[in-house]
């Protein structure tokens, strides 16, 4: 058994063990080995296709600042009539799921004012659910999707689950800037049911920021630690609370969009894989190319969503600006050696 499924075992054994240590002398301490991880790729429903017609959807929070009102706006995307794959543009008007807002406890629309909204199999169903985060205090949950663009009713129990603050907090005690789903990047499944596993982003001003991985330990709303990655930023730095996350999953594994805001970098990482290296640190194999330099930089992003979008097993963008408006960026000739094709869509409207 490799020492990260130990790690997440040890979430449910602990009493146990606990007991056991009691009456038994303990054993000499074993060195940690390094395991050769394989990544998981799901298998169901395409990455971001909320209502089953296998083209991804749009999914962008609303509230102060974004140009939206309050809420969780979904927009189901557009297929092209001649070649049956996504063209980047997405039905509209939007549709406001989030007016009943995130639990019982907070049941309006203004539930979702300041949280970042991540979709995926969160429930382990071939549905699209919706994971909601609020970076400045580190309340987070999930709410079940219905299927069809939209989430069920989160006031009823039943429809959603709270992930617990201490589950996601970095070993100084920080709550993550942000938050990404990682898939099954370690290859490792103990639900049995796909539930992602995610990336984030944590520190403070004093210990440095880091990009860490949170291990779903088999059950909905679960996550149990943080391993902290020693991947450098794409640039070679450890600035990583200026990097913005957005992941998707293809034929090829997962997927990771990295943008700097200030500089206007834009990278790709793809063929994901989560090396555990067995002291609480790990490292993310990857390749790299460079999307784009120069990329809306300066310019504030609502929403940055990863998909698939025209089905081309190259990883595209959304962005949703805070004028309200969405583009789509449809990205091609992948190259280590020069950077990618992108190609932008007219910004239109999102309501």
């Amino acid at each position: 058994m490799n020492s990260f499924r130990s790690r997440r075992l040890l979430a449910w054994t602990a009493p146990m063990a606990l007991a056991v240590t009691a009456i038994a002398p303990a054993l000499p301490a074993q060195a940690a080995a390094k395991p050769t991880s394989t990544p998981t790729v799901t298998t169901g429903p395409v990455d971001k296709d909320l209502n089953g017609d296998g083209v991804p959807d749009l999914v962008a929070v609303g509230g102060p600042g974004t140009g939206l009102d309050s809420g969780v706006w979904s927009a189901l995307g557009v297929k092209s009539h001649k070649t049956g794959v996504g063209t980047g543009q997405v039905q509209t008007p939007a549709t406001n799921v989030g007016l009943r807002g995130s639990s019982a406890l907070r049941d309006d629309a203004t539930a979702f004012d300041g949280t970042q909204v991540v979709t995926g199999r969160f429930y382990g169903t071939d549905r699209q659910d919706l994971l909601w985060y609020v970076p400045t205090v580190g309340d987070s949950g999930i709410v079940r999707g219905a299927g069809d663009g939209t989430m069920l009713d989160a006031w009823r129990d039943a429809n959603t689950s709270p992930i617990g603050y201490d589950y996601l907090v970095d070993t100084n005690g920080n709550v993550p800037l942000q938050l990404a789903s990682a898939f099954e990047a370690d290859g490792v499944d103990i639900s049995g049911a796909g539930i992602p596993d995610l990336f984030g982003v944590s520190g403070d001003a004093a210990n440095g920021y880091r990009l860490g991985y949170h291990p779903n330990v088999g059950a909905p709303a679960l996550y149990f630690g943080v391993t902290t990655l020693t991947n450098p930023t794409p640039t070679g730095g450890t600035d990583w609370q200026n990097w913005s996350l957005a992941s998707t999953e293809t034929a090829n594994g997962v997927a990771l969009f990295l943008r700097n805001a200030g500089t206007g970098d834009l990278y790709l990482w793809t063929g994901i894989t989560m090396l555990d290296i067995g002291d609480g640190t790990g490292t993310l194999a990857h390749t790299q190319y460079q999307v784009a330099a120069n990329w809306n930089t300066g310019v504030t992003i609502g929403t940055l969503e990863a998909a698939d979008i025209n089905t081309d097993g190259t990883p595209d963008l959304w962005a949703v600006f805070t004028d309200g408006t969405y583009r789509a960026y449809l990205t091609s000739g992948l190259s280590t050696d020069s950077v990618a094709t992108v190609t932008a869509t007219r910004a239109r409207p999102l309501v």
